[in-house]
């Protein structure tokens, strides 16, 4: 990674990159195709800035621009959906565009059939349902919200890894078919990379929301509250995916009988499962 300032940095492969696309009268293609994907990156800027969100950096990619946040998880998932949706926004919009350019223009030229192509591409894509697309993130918040974090990560990797392969399969179809065009499997090949490293964060994100869940009613004093019910042979770990960010819990522990025996925290849980482990029964909480 080249840093160009503190803010800004540029993958060493755009150089060569550049360079290809010069040597074979591809430059003006790349640069537009660039312009589309920074349009798109900013909309997700202005809406990370709008509502109140650090950004960490944007980072020049082979495949376009990138802007990556301060915080490695957005607790709001209303924010997270409203950020990962902004990008997909903005190509409606240039594409929305497109016939008063064709009415000023007169007729339509190849410039802005490709810049429409781009536009279409670049939405077809994020709007599909893996991470680390927007249609991803998007998909990943609404999860959250109906069956807690755990869960929700374990459907989106297995329907990540289900999308990505079938992005392999179709370009390795489309590669047999034409000969040249490699732009599924480019994108793939991006998934997967994308897909190992969001696995890694995805247990540093595991982690920082145990420490959260803790801390959440302290640091706002007072919050709506939800009980949940469960066996004390339950795990601890079946109970602690149903939580979310923006309630508390109070968990009811009930015998086999359905005798109720005690009541305990969210935060009690969370420390049981910092002390002894993911694969606790309630009963030892």
């Amino acid at each position: 990674m080249i840093k160009i300032t503190r803010f800004l940095y540029v993958h060493w492969l755009v150089l060569p990159l550049i360079f290809l696309s010069w040597l074979t009268d591809g430059l003006f293609t790349l640069l537009t195709a660039y312009a589309v994907v920074t349009v798109h990156e900013l909309f997700h800027l202005f809406a990370a800035l709008i509502l109140k969100e650090r950004v960490g950096s944007l980072i020049i990619m082979p495949f376009g621009m990138t802007v990556r946040l301060s915080a490695r998880t957005i607790c709001h998932l209303d924010k997270e959906m409203a950020i990962a949706a902004a990008g997909p926004l903005a190509n409606v919009i240039m594409l929305m565009l497109c016939p008063f350019l064709k009415a000023i223009y007169g007729n339509t030229p190849a410039s802005l059939v490709l810049f429409q192509i781009l536009n279409i591409m670049v939405l077809t894509i994020n709007l599909l349902p893996c991470l680390p697309l927007d249609g991803g993130r998007i998909v990943k918040a609404i999860c959250i919200k109906k069956v807690g974090y755990l869960a929700a990560m374990s459907i989106m990797r297995r329907l990540s890894r289900f999308i990505t392969i079938l992005l392999c399969v179709s370009g390795i179809l489309l590669l047999l078919v034409t000969r040249l065009n490699v732009s599924l499997l480019i994108i793939a090949g991006f998934l997967a990379l994308h897909m190992a490293e969001e696995q890694r964060q995805n247990e540093y994100v595991i982690m920082q929301e145990l420490l959260y869940n803790k801390k959440k009613l302290y640091k706002r004093g007072a919050m709506r509250s939800h009980t949940i019910c469960a066996t004390e042979n339950t795990c601890a770990r079946s109970v602690f995916k149903m939580l979310d960010y923006n309630s508390y819990y109070i968990v009811a522990i009930v015998s086999n009988t359905q005798k109720p025996l005690r009541f305990v925290t969210e935060a009690q849980i969370v420390d049981a499962i910092l002390q002894k482990g993911w694969h606790i029964l309630l009963s030892d909480v």
